[in-house]
């Protein structure tokens, strides 16, 4: 029985536990771990001190790649977020429970190099435009607990035709589905991740997050990026706010009128796509387009050209 009477003999000992959370998934599915005993001093009511090092090690022993996560803690003095350093000691714990303490963790991805547009991606400085269907960069391309198999199938199959690098499933197994009748899972891998958590720690890194859902950016005015992986939701929930938050874009398809901006899952992966490759070759017809004189066809980068006068 939990007694908080100051007599030595009544202090209870507490647990204390981490709960970090990666980003786009909800504390209710964050990931604990639990302190070994004594971890905290005498592990009795009051000594709540942990150092930021020691609290990285145990995420590392956890399975968190701390090369490309960073660690912040939820600070209740300042109500946010705050980044954690090596040397802090000053954690905030809540009170969960008479003998339960909780500390909040949110990992974000640490800072990778600006990735650049697929319309960038076309050197103007180079000498030769892409060859059509040749690929600027890569995407993948998957659905967030899919319901509809031959949904699933035929997505597989646009992504193998218009060129992605990969696809995926998360919250549910791969399976080889009737409608995939060119089984792209033979011609470009596909993954399947356990949970949302599961594919953000497994995502490319550096590569863009583009989620796909209702009332995001009209896909005529997107800027493909040159690296991304484009995420679709079910056909029933799509993607909670909470992820959408979690990707850097988030983009949907325009209707006529006052139409209903709701697509089938599968169609609507095909015209991101199919929008994406058309930007692509048009970007390289533009390249194409410009002015040879002052270059040459090959890898060369542009040369000027040598005078004919003598000297």
């Amino acid at each position: 029985m939990y007694d908080d009477s100051d007599s030595d003999s009544d202090i209870a000992y507490v647990r204390h536990v981490l709960r970090y959370m990666y980003p786009g998934s909800t504390p209710k599915n964050g990931r604990v771990i639990v302190l070994p005993a004594g971890t905290l001093g005498d592990g009795k009511y009051g000594d709540e001190e942990i150092d930021g090092e020691f609290c990285v090690a145990l995420l590392m022993d956890d399975g968190v790649n701390v090369d490309r996560w960073r660690v912040r803690v939820y600070d209740n003095s300042f109500d946010g977020w705050r980044l954690l350093g090596v040397g802090i000691t000053s954690l905030c714990w809540n009170h969960v429970g008479p003998s339960l303490r909780r500390c909040e963790l949110q990992l974000e991805e640490k800072p990778q190099p600006a990735s650049t547009s697929a319309m960038d991606a076309l050197d103007l400085n180079t000498c030769r435009a892409p060859a059509v269907g040749e690929q600027n960069g890569y995407f993948g391309i998957g659905i967030y607990n899919g319901k509809n198999t031959q949904n699933l199938g035929t997505l597989w199959r646009s992504a193998y035709q218009l060129g992605a690098a990969f696809a995926f499933v998360i919250g549910r197994r791969f399976k080889k589905e009737a409608s995939d009748t060119p089984k792209s899972w033979t011609q470009i891998p596909t993954f399947e991740y356990s949970d949302w958590d599961d594919f953000v720690r497994k995502s490319p890194v550096s590569a863009v997050w583009v989620g796909v859902e209702m009332g995001g950016t009209p896909l005529e005015n997107f800027e493909h990026p040159r690296n991304a992986v484009y995420i679709l939701g079910s056909e029933d929930t799509g993607l909670n706010t909470t992820m959408l938050r979690a990707c850097q874009h988030h983009i949907a398809l325009p209707t006529t009128g006052t139409r209903s901006p709701s697509f089938n899952v599968a169609v609507t992966g095909a015209i991101i796509m199919y929008d994406r490759e058309l930007k692509r070759r048009a970007a390289a017809a533009k390249l194409a387009a410009l002015p040879t004189q002052n270059r040459r066809d090959g890898i060369d980068s542009v040369k000027p050209l040598k005078s004919s006068a003598s000297h």
